[in-house]
Formats: structure tokens, C-alpha cells, sequence
């Protein structure tokens, strides 16, 4: 019988992710196959190589973008409304006025 299961390797020994119908004690034959990595998981080694290398720098924290409140909306509505249309801006200020 040959069988692939996927198994965890803890504290020296393989446990398999899924029951096994084999007698106590069988003797098997095991071929590790590592899990090929993701493209994902890829980009985070070369980048985290990159990094180690003094190749790039990490990127700074991002700030957080707050939430617009419904009182923020309302007044820049009102001041768009008040400039009038867009297209009249662009050309105001294509003319220079």
C-alpha cells in the first residue's frame, strides 16, 4: 500500500494531520517532500534577505487614517457647491484669474 498524508513534525517525532489504517507497530517507509513555499511566503524571504543584507530599509508605520465624519462631508460638499462647477476652476485658473 503507498499512501501521501500530510503530517506536523513535534519534539522529534511526526504526527500525521489525518488517521492512519495501518496495524500497531507497522514499519513504513517515509519521504519528507517540504511544502513548496508560496509566492507569498517567497516575497517575504527575498524581502526579509533584502532587509538582513542592509540592501533596503524597512518601511516606516503607516499613519492611520481617521474616519470622516458626517460633519467633515457635509461642509466640504457645501464648499464644492460654493466654487461652482469644476470645470469653470480649471478654467479660471488656466486663464489666470
Amino acid at each position: 500500500m503507498s499512501e501521501t498524508i500530510a503530517a506536523v513534525y513535534e519534539r522529534g517525532v511526526l504526527r500525521p494531520l489525518t488517521p492512519l489504517v495501518l496495524p500497531e507497530r507497522t514499519h513504513v517507509q517515509i519521504q519528507i517532500i517540504a511544502p513548496v513555499p508560496t509566492a507569498q511566503e517567497e516575497r517575504r524571504q527575498v524581502r526579509q534577505a533584502l532587509l538582513d543584507a542592509g540592501v533596503i530599509r524597512p518601511r516606516p508605520p503607516a499613519d492611520p487614517i481617521q474616519p470622516v465624519s458626517e460633519a467633515q462631508l457635509a461642509a466640504a460638499a457645501d464648499a464644492l457647491a460654493a466654487a461652482g462647477p469644476l470645470s469653470e476652476l480649471v478654467i479660471a485658473e488656466r486663464e489666470g484669474r
